[in-house]
């Protein structure tokens, strides 16, 4: 299976991101934009693995207490993909760099390159002068982190939640 830890949106921030893709759209930016049920923030990218258990152990071995993120703001491009800024406070920091120590502990291969969140709206964009336009944005509380599955259905890339883990409220340790 191939799998991804992620933070899953509520239905404003999905309306909002859906209404930029759209406006994005009406400017003639053509690309493969992500469905709105699929719209995410991924935490970490595992890949193919089979190992269920492993991968749920390190999500319930994680305490971190929720908090908020702010989903807009801007645009950027990494290459042809366009995404949306994020923006959190050190607890979303913590939480990702514990969940790769948990993982990396398991053995899992993680890309230990710099956590920048962002929301992935188009990949395979045709035009990239839409990362100098600014986007409405809006907050949200996040209470659970997900293990997603990534697989094609019918041709189109779907992303199923497989496990949740609610963040509790124990205080952090660095």
């Amino acid at each position: 299976m191939r799998l991804f830890i992620a933070i899953n949106f509520n239905d404003e921030i999905r309306k909002l991101l859906s209404k930029a893709a759209d406006e994005l759209k009406n400017l003639s930016v053509s690309g493969s934009f992500t469905r709105p049920e699929n719209l995410h923030l991924t935490l970490i990218f595992i890949g193919e693995t089979d190992r269920l258990s492993d991968i749920k152990h390190c999500l319930d071995i994680v305490e971190c207490p929720p908090f908020k993120i702010a989903v807009g703001g801007a645009y950027g491009c990494f290459g042809t993909t366009l995404w949306a800024g994020v923006k959190a406070d050190e607890e979303l920091n913590f939480l990702v760099k514990t969940l790769r120590r948990a993982l990396l502990e398991k053995g899992f291969k993680i890309d230990e390159r710099r956590f920048k969140p962002h929301v992935t709206l188009a990949r395979s964009t045709s035009d990239c002068s839409a990362a100098e336009m600014s986007l409405s944005s809006a907050a949200m509380a996040v209470n659970s982190i997900s293990l997603m599955k990534s697989e094609r259905i019918n041709g189109l890339l779907t992303y199923t939640d497989i496990y949740k883990r609610h963040l509790n409220g124990a205080a952090r340790q660095t």
